[in-house]
């Protein structure tokens, strides 16, 4: 018995796949709206935090975005990225519902680097808890873990302007690694 690749479960003797995804990736059964098993997801997440079906762990980001010299790391560029991104696209996140989200920090930090104003950019950037809330309630295709993945980015971002840099180019490694399940609507 094995692990499936793209959800997690048990598979039958060396197989890469389970059945589900399998008849996916060769054009079975389509998923219904709404649907949120892991059909056809083509994730090739293999870095160390986790697998993607388990979702975000409590490590994610527990190193913060600096390293000890005071550099952004390469994992917020890379390993931690890709779990985000395979995690959000294993459980059904649509493209554009991460860059509408994405494109609010962008405005968020375009109009810091214009004002220098910190403390007036701190309670635009607080609007993402109920946002992010507000979207997981609403709408199917937004999983639990991207409200995760907001509180904790925002939780560090509100610290300082480094670290609110710090997460533009997480959220921009995160949509550069993601990839869309197998499926439209």
């Amino acid at each position: 018995m094995g692990k499936c690749r793209i959800c997690g479960k048990q598979t039958f003797g060396d197989y890469q796949y389970c059945r589900q995804c399998n008849s996916a990736q060769k054009g079975g059964r389509q998923p219904e709206r709404g649907d949120r098993r892991h059909y056809g997801s083509t994730s090739s997440y293999t870095g160390r935090s986790g697998n993607p079906s388990s979702g975000l762990n409590s490590d994610y980001l527990k190193d913060g975005y600096f390293n000890e010299k005071g550099y952004l790391r390469k994992e917020i560029y890379t390993s931690e990225a890709e779990l985000v991104a395979a995690v959000l696209s294993t459980k059904g996140m649509t493209r554009a519902s991460l860059r509408r989200f994405y494109n609010k920090l962008r405005g968020i930090y375009s109009r810091f680097k214009d004002t220098r104003n910190f403390e007036e950019i701190k309670s635009v950037l607080y609007s993402f808890y109920p946002n992010a809330a507000d979207a997981v309630s609403k709408n199917n295709n937004i999983p639990v873990e991207f409200r995760t993945f907001i509180n904790v980015n925002v939780n560090l971002a509100e610290k300082d302007p480094d670290h609110l840099h710090g997460f533009v180019e997480h959220f921009q490694s995160v949509i550069a690694y993601f990839k869309e399940s197998g499926y439209r609507r």
